[in-house]
């Protein structure tokens, strides 16, 4: 009875796992895919660093165990025992003393004796370790060029730093209005700024800005305002008794900032008389406020006191 329980145990255990297989591997497929890894050649180098490291303590091992069989061999099992060193010792490389009469080396001097002791055997593994580390470092870094110098670290910076720069000049685009609106004087800002009102302006104030339906923006004479922020406000809220759009709806404030500085790059550009008659009043920048010098005076009787 007990024979034919266990076959008949058997029997399902083996059914079950036929049985179970195609359910294991539909689940497998199913299953989320864990990420593959790209092994590039720094994980290659460091596994097998750490591949050699552990095939050297293996080695070490039987090295200890068939130097111990030797001395068991040689001087017995109590003669090998008494000898015996702990992993200290063994780490250190020291020697016990009743083998202290071996190392002792043959010249003295004034009763001077040296003994014969070996470099330590975990140091000539640093040494050895430090070669092989400089030998990976330079085919690493400047051979392949699989690694980061200080040439790739300083660009990989800058492009890091550029993408923060970008992140935060987008963030802050949407916060300029006619409050906070700056000059803009680079190029490249005016040079986006002639192309917003090439697809926007032209139609009603001209290919340069000397008037048609609207105003002339080459002159001296404003409607609503001539500094940035008028011209700004203007743009983004439209005059709608005049037909003017409300550009806010259209454009973002960087892109206004950019068509308000390109308008008053082109003051002057046309000559008086060619373009529209001028409307609205003459406007005429505020003289920029000088700080006043500061006292030296006390500093001046310091120093000659």
């Amino acid at each position: 009875m007990t024979t034919r329980m266990k076959t008949y145990k058997k029997r399902t255990l083996f059914s079950l796992f036929v049985l179970g297989q195609p359910a294991m591997l539909l689940a497998q497929a199913n299953a989320p895919q864990a990420p593959s890894f790209n092994f590039g050649l720094n994980e290659i180098l460091w596994l097998t660093i750490i591949a050699m490291a552990l095939l050297l303590l293996f080695l070490l091992l039987v090295l200890n165990r068939l130097v111990f069989l030797l001395k068991v061999e040689v001087m017995g099992p109590e003669q090998a025992a008494a000898n015996k060193q702990s992993l200290w010792e063994k780490i250190l490389s020291l020697k016990p003393i009743s083998a202290e009469k071996d190392l002792v080396m043959e010249h003295e001097y004034d009763g001077i004796q040296e003994l014969d002791n070996p470099t330590p055997p975990w140091f000539n593994f640093l040494f050895y370790g430090t070669i092989l580390i400089a030998v990976v470092y330079l085919v690493n870094y400047h051979i392949v060029g699989d690694g980061n110098i200080m040439e790739s670290e300083y660009a990989a910076q800058m492009e890091q730093g550029n993408a923060i720069k970008a992140k935060f000049e987008a963030s802050n685009a949407a916060a300029i209005d006619e409050t906070n609106v700056e000059l803009l004087t680079e190029a490249s800002e005016i040079l986006e700024g002639s192309k917003i009102f090439a697809g926007k302006c032209k139609a009603c104030h001209g290919d340069l800005g000397e008037g048609k339906t609207g105003p002339n923006l080459t002159d001296e004479y404003w409607i609503h305002g001539g500094d940035l922020k008028s011209v700004f406000k203007t743009i983004k809220y439209g005059v709608q008794e005049k037909g003017m759009a409300a550009w806010g709806d259209f454009l973002k404030p960087k892109e206004i900032q950019q068509v308000s500085s390109y308008i008053l790059s082109i003051q002057g550009t046309v000559p008086a008389g060619q373009g529209k008659a001028p409307q609205g009043e003459k406007y005429q920048a505020e003289p920029a406020q000088e700080s006043a010098p500061a006292d030296t005076t006390q500093t001046v009787t310091a120093m000659n006191k």
